[in-house]
Order: structure tokens, then sequence, then C-alpha cells
């Protein structure tokens, strides 16, 4: 029995093996992406001076969103301020007055170091686009979702 045992732990060594192997042979494979990490952000850009209400307007200028639309998103243990508006939900992280300790901070440590936010530790992770203080997730966005994200990242950055 125990040389049955051993047989049997080794074929089914070689099997898994075998189907890692042929796994990672076929072509519908694709190997898993690095963490998306914040790129190198400048300190002193205008982006960090400006407000949700700024972003809004500016985006509204440019004729992606309508602000008629506008509506209010929960926010506690996210973010400072958040809305959503044609289907793209807008985060705003006030620095200044969270405390390093609190959950909206650390919602914006892990969007700027890992490139996603653990919806309240519920295992729901959501990756938004972030440009200085603020975060757009533009998956549910009713229009042109690439020109939205364009114009986002452009905001503040002159």
């Amino acid at each position: 029995m125990r040389k049955f045992t051993i047989v049997f732990s080794v074929l089914l060594v070689l099997c898994f093996t075998g189907v890692l192997a042929y796994v990672a042979g076929s072509p519908e494979f694709v190997p898993p992406q690095t963490l998306v990490t914040a790129k190198d952000e400048d300190p002193e850009a205008p982006v960090w001076d400006e407000t949700l209400d700024d972003l809004l307007a500016y985006l509204e200028g440019e004729g992606l969103i309508d602000l008629s639309a506008k509506g209010l998103l929960t926010n506690e243990g996210l973010c400072s301020e958040a809305y959503i508006v044609n289907g793209a939900e807008f985060y705003y992280w006030d620095l200044d007055a969270l405390d390093e300790d609190s959950d909206e901070y650390q919602a914006y440590v892990s969007l700027k170091s890992e490139g996603f936010i653990d919806l309240y530790g519920s295992g729901y992770v959501i990756s938004p686009v972030s440009n200085g203080p603020f975060g757009l997730l533009a998956t549910r966005y009713s229009g042109d979702a690439d020109a939205l994200v364009d114009a986002f990242e452009s905001f503040g950055q002159e």
C-alpha cells in the first residue's frame, strides 16, 4: 500500500506540472501584469491647489460631462469627497485635513503606491486613475472613456 501511495503522489505532481506547462504554453495565456504605481508626480503642479469642483467644471467645459447629472457618492472610509457624473466616479482626498491613521488616507496611499483601493477592506478592488489628490473610475462612464481619462490626467499639469 505504501508503494501505491508514493507512485500515486508522484503521478499527481507530474499531472499538475503538466497542466501548468500546458496553460503557460497556450496562446490564450496572458502573463500577470505588474502593479500599476503612480507616475512621478510634481508636488509643485497646480493640480494640488485645485478642488473637486474645479476639476468637474474643467471637464464640463471640455464637453465630457454634464454636471446636471451629478450625484453624491458615499465616501466615508474611502475619500474626502466623491461624485458620480454620467457614470464616471470622481474621488478627492483633502490631504491637509486627513489624519494619517484614517481609512481615507490609507485608501489614498494604497491608490498611489499599489494602484488600487480595496473598498472598505471587503476584497472588492477598484483601480481609479489618479492625478494629484483626485481619482477617476471611468468603467461605467457613458461617453468616450479614453477622452475623459486623457482630460483628467492633463488637468492641473501645466
